[in-house]
């Protein structure tokens, strides 16, 4: 009898032990480092977002945003332990589990989170009466015998950089040949791109940005412009080769733009690393799954944000804490 209250008592005291486990499983604070991109870009306000999604889970923990200068090297310092978690790009991702340029071999292990948005088309951008005078629709066009263009595309060694020259070649139009028939190509930042375009330094801008970018908006001011489509073999090659997503500007997306562009458009995720600490790893998915709001709400951009989105990375395996809580969330 005294044997089987003392089992009763025992058994008890782990139930007891259990709840409390259960529902202080991020009781002791936690540092989330996140690594992202340039100071006041919309990355760094993503991770203002995952901040205050984190702490409204855990008031005691914090996301510590640590700039970076992009997502090659934040797959790398994430699958090394320098970044608990981390934002890239999916083409960028692709390019890591292939051990394609900048990495010379492949980088491994990368898990997802989440993903945070597909809508970061590529737009090509072409003055207007430049574009009417060479009969110019889609990137395709570019190929025309004897065309002299000046492009200006985003920095070097970067992913809309690497885009624009992939698909460019996917349609027949070689960034030697640009030079050769005596056009240019010059690798800048948005800011710098933008501006160039406004003074009418180059006839054809392309990046991968959001609908109404600020950027575009400027050289529209000064410039009358055209959208250029991208043919669609070309954006089904691009969407096996990096992962990247057909996608349409539609009409009316610009006062200027009268018709629907056919392009594919950039990705980005939230990711970790199979050497990731799993109870991070596991507090961020919580915060994203109970309060997506955190994140619509960081930029107009964002808006679209939601749960479906987040569990639809499909060129990595999602990290076995985040995929039990998105999987199990509304």
């Amino acid at each position: 009898m005294k044997r089987n209250k003392l089992f009763k008592s025992l058994y008890f005291l782990i139930f007891l032990n259990l709840i409390f486990a259960s529902n202080n499983s991020f009781a002791s604070s936690q540092n989330i480092i996140l690594c992202g991109g340039s100071p006041g870009g919309l990355w760094s306000l993503l991770g203002a977002g995952l901040n205050s999604a984190v702490q409204k889970v855990d008031p005691t923990s914090v996301v510590t945003y640590q700039t970076s200068s992009g997502g090659f090297a934040n797959i790398t310092q994430t699958k090394s332990g320098k970044c608990d978690v981390s934002i890239a790009h999916v083409g960028e991702i692709v390019i890591a589990e292939k051990g394609l340029k900048p990495f010379s071999a492949p980088v491994t292990g990368t898990k997802a989170i989440a993903m945070l948005y597909n809508w970061a088309p590529m737009q090509w951008l072409v003055d207007q009466k430049f574009a009417e005078k060479n009969e110019l629709k889609t990137i395709s066009d570019l190929a025309k015998e004897g065309l002299k263009v000046n492009l200006v595309v985003n920095r070097k060694g970067i992913l809309p950089s690497i885009l624009a020259e992939s698909s460019l070649q996917k349609s027949g139009v070689f960034f030697e040949k640009i030079l050769d028939s005596g056009g240019s190509i010059q690798y800048q930042g948005s800011k710098a791109a933008s501006q160039i375009m406004q003074d009418r330094k180059a006839d054809i801008w392309v990046n991968a940005t959001f609908i109404g970018s600020g950027k575009i908006k400027a050289i529209a001011k000064v410039r009358d412009l055209k959208m250029l489509s991208v043919d669609e073999i070309v954006v089904d090659m691009m969407s096996k080769e990096f992962g990247s997503m057909p996608f349409t500007v539609k009409a009316g997306s610009y006062e200027w733009l009268t018709e629907d562009v056919t392009t594919f458009g950039a990705q980005a995720a939230l990711i970790a690393s199979e050497v990731s600490d799993a109870d991070k790893v596991q507090l961020v998915a919580k915060a994203i799954s109970l309060y997506p709001e955190e994140i619509q709400k960081v930029h107009p951009a964002m808006k679209s944000f939601n749960l479906k989105l987040a569990r639809s990375v499909d060129v990595i395996a999602y990290h076995s804490k985040a995929m039990i809580i998105l999987n199990n969330s509304q």
